[in-house]
């Protein structure tokens, strides 16, 4: 009876053991069903947040590609409009250029011409002073060659007077005088 009892105790052991075995397996699956799950969690956050990282990177990409684009546009209108400014200040320096070699030239011109007119004046400033000194002598021969045909006049009047009035005669030489007087006078102003 001993024995009976050993191996009922046996028999009870055994399957006291084979109990706590099967509540240690479905512990165990409980525990990987969990731990799956888990996994399974993990795995689905782990691609959900490489999706985003991938979304993150490209997106990074796009914004870089624009700001190089952007930039590289900016730096060819920078570099558009440089040289448009450069073409322009060129042009205008050529503008400033003509200007001044066309005002030299003009005052070249202007000088050349106000000797040339100079001389024009002189010239004719010695012409009128020859003309004047030409009418003055003039003049004056004029009043000799009166003054002689005066006395000429005045002496044949004086020679053939017996019929002739003297009160006549003095009128017309007074007038004579007169007129040499006024050429004279002419000549000088």
């Amino acid at each position: 009876s001993n024995g009976d009892s050993a191996e009922g105790m046996g028999i009870a052991l055994y399957e006291d053991k084979i109990k706590y075995l099967h509540s240690q397996t479905e512990a165990l699956e409980i525990q990987l069903a969990y731990r799956t799950e888990a996994t399974v969690n993990a795995s689905t956050e782990c691609k959900s947040m490489r999706e985003k990282m991938n979304e993150a990177t490209q997106q990074f990409k796009d914004e870089r590609q624009t700001a190089l684009d952007i930039t590289k546009d900016m730096t060819r209108q920078y570099k558009g409009m440089q040289e448009d400014l450069l073409n322009k200040i060129n042009h205008r320096e050529g503008v400033i250029q003509n200007l001044k070699d066309e005002l030299e030239s003009s005052n070249k011109s202007f000088c050349i011409q106000l000797k040339n007119k100079d001389i024009i004046i002189k010239n004719k400033d010695n012409e009128i002073a020859l003309l004047q000194k030409k009418m003055e002598d003039l003049s004056a021969d004029f009043g000799v060659m009166l003054s002689e045909a005066l006395n000429k006049m005045k002496e044949r009047i004086e020679v053939h007077s017996s019929g002739f009035d003297v009160d006549q005669v003095v009128p017309i030489q007074r007038r004579m005088e007169e007129f040499k007087l006024n050429s004279e006078t002419s000549s000088l102003l």
